[in-house]
């Protein structure tokens, strides 16, 4: 943990006074010479600098560019702290790693909607499951992708050609219909088989150039639909679940490249007025 520079507050003396009252004196004598007042204590070393000074600059290394070729990793778990450019991580396996931030960090904001905050237009990736006949879509999760996403992975094809049955349809959404105990979402996309045939599927060309397809799934509520939104790090709060891809910089400290703030801090229960 490395140490943040905080304010002190300032010190501030007592005054001291002194009297002699009611001194007596025998005749011939001196009246007894003043005690000399106790030296004040001295104030403890002040450490740190007072309230509108300046702090010195850190002295810890910050963290470096991922040194050229450096092997990633990648780690999910629960935001514990920020510490200037560094963040601490305790992972699913209760490790605690702390990973440096560098400008060049990408970071990811995964935002939760409801099926009723989709428009039309939207660009989205749906996962999808097939019926045992084919004429049945039923969404797994919905993703909502930034619009400099547009046209990327757009159609409907198998997420696993070993599955054919689990499908990933990726499109614009065209018609929304809530009801029920969820609802359907109609998403437009284009295939990647010619204008005017029978089916259209497959992957698209770049361009979206192949046939035009129109996939209707049902919806139910709790399937997860995801908003992916450039992050900030004002955004990495305590208690956020994150996934972060690192690289060693040429000091051997884990520098996050990319960041995905997969759900943020649970709210806190509102005490009774």
């Amino acid at each position: 943990m490395r140490a943040r520079n905080t304010s002190i507050a300032l010190l501030s003396g007592a005054l001291l006074s002194f009297t002699i009252a009611g001194a007596q004196t025998l005749p011939g004598t001196l009246p007894p010479a003043p005690q000399a007042p106790a030296a004040p204590a001295q104030p403890p070393t002040v450490l740190r600098p007072p309230i509108g000074v300046a702090p010195p600059p850190t002295t810890a290394p910050l963290p470096g560019a991922p040194a050229p070729g450096a092997a990633t990793q990648r780690f999910r778990g629960t935001l514990q702290e920020m510490d200037g450019p560094f963040l601490t991580l305790k992972t699913a396996d209760r490790k605690t790693i702390s990973i440096g931030l560098t400008a060049a960090t990408r970071i990811v904001h995964n935002r939760l909607l409801q099926l009723t905050d989709l428009q039309p237009g939207w660009y989205v990736g749906v996962a999808a499951l097939k019926s045992a006949d084919g004429k049945t879509l039923r969404a797994q999760g919905i993703r909502v992708y930034p619009a400099n996403a547009r046209g990327a992975g757009e159609g409907a094809y198998p997420l696993d050609p070993a599955k054919p049955e689990r499908l990933l349809i990726t499109g614009s959404v065209t018609a929304v219909a809530p009801g029920g105990i969820g609802g359907t979402l109609t998403v437009g996309f284009h295939g990647s088989q010619p204008q005017g045939g029978a089916t259209c599927d497959g992957k698209a060309a770049p361009g979206g150039a192949g046939c035009n397809g129109l996939a209707v799934l049902n919806y139910a509520k709790g399937v997860p639909i995801t908003a992916i939104e450039a992050g900030t790090v004002e955004q990495l709060l305590p208690a956020a679940t994150i996934s972060v891809t690192v690289a060693p910089d040429a000091d051997g400290t884990l520098v996050a490249t990319g960041i995905t703030i997969e759900r943020d801090p649970p709210a806190k229960p509102q005490k009774p007025e």
